[in-house]
């Protein structure tokens, strides 16, 4: 008796979607945007309809750097569907990153309508209207952020981080010595506050945040420029003993 040949079964086109999504979503957690690009690709041709699929792709392209890609596939997966968060915040970072604030700047507003407590979209706003030379805009929102959360050290930063762009050196160092109010530990804000003192012309002060920076990063690229600028400042001190001289 002749036996019946077993029937190969070939995976459902929802099955092979799944795998390919899964593979190409652990490359894209490894950072691997190069091997997640065909998994997707496999993934979107067995389910065209999965926008998972289209946002996880635009990520990989976003990370090859190729942010007209990344936004191709981000505006599919906005006509499949019009209000969805990801897909506006993940819009408004990729314009921001090939330099089109003013188009972040429509998208971040449609996040931020869709979630208003998302904090980092507000604050990727209020970038993009420092990149459009508002920084008044920008300062409203950075403020508006710390009224409703008061520690957000992220927040602090920005907004230092414009303060001394525009020149306003003292303000800067103000919001620096917020941060360290809340976190003394945190290093970044002792550099902050040393720039700030050195551009004031008050060096001593500026030497002294300088020092407390070296003493979390002792072995910085950043520290090996400080302890440079520290050494010249030194050297343009007065002589101590010639002063002691004509004193006496």
């Amino acid at each position: 008796m002749i036996k019946e040949a077993k029937k190969t079964e070939t995976p459902s086109k929802e099955v092979f979607h799944k795998k390919m999504h899964m593979t190409a979503e652990k490359f894209l957690r490894q950072k691997q945007y190069k091997s997640a690009i065909v998994p997707y690709l496999n993934s979107m041709l067995a389910n065209k309809k999965n926008i998972n699929t289209y946002i996880g792709i635009s990520k990989a392209y976003k990370g090859l750097k190729d942010y007209d890609k990344a936004i191709k596939y981000l505006k599919n997966a906005e006509k499949l569907e019009d209000k969805n968060f990801e897909i506006y915040y993940e819009l408004g970072i990729n314009y921001l990153l090939c330099a089109k604030p003013y188009l972040a700047v429509e998208y971040f507003k449609k996040a931020i309508k869709l979630n208003p407590k998302n904090l980092h979209a507000q604050i990727q706003l209020a970038i993009s209207h420092e990149l459009l030379d508002e920084p008044e805009m920008s300062l409203m929102i950075y403020d508006k952020i710390l009224e409703e959360k008061p520690e957000f050290i992220l927040c602090y930063n920005h907004k230092a981080g414009l303060y001394m762009q525009l020149g306003e050196f003292e303000e800067a160092a103000r919001v620096f010595k917020q941060i360290l109010k809340i976190n003394p530990d945190y290093f970044r804000a002792n550099l902050g506050l040393g720039i700030c003192f050195d551009k004031l012309k008050r060096q001593h002060f500026a030497v002294r945040y300088y020092k407390k920076y070296i003493a979390k990063k002792p072995n910085s690229d950043t520290t090996r420029a400080l302890v440079g600028r520290i050494v010249e400042i030194y050297s343009k001190k007065p002589d101590s003993n010639r002063r002691l001289q004509v004193v006496s």
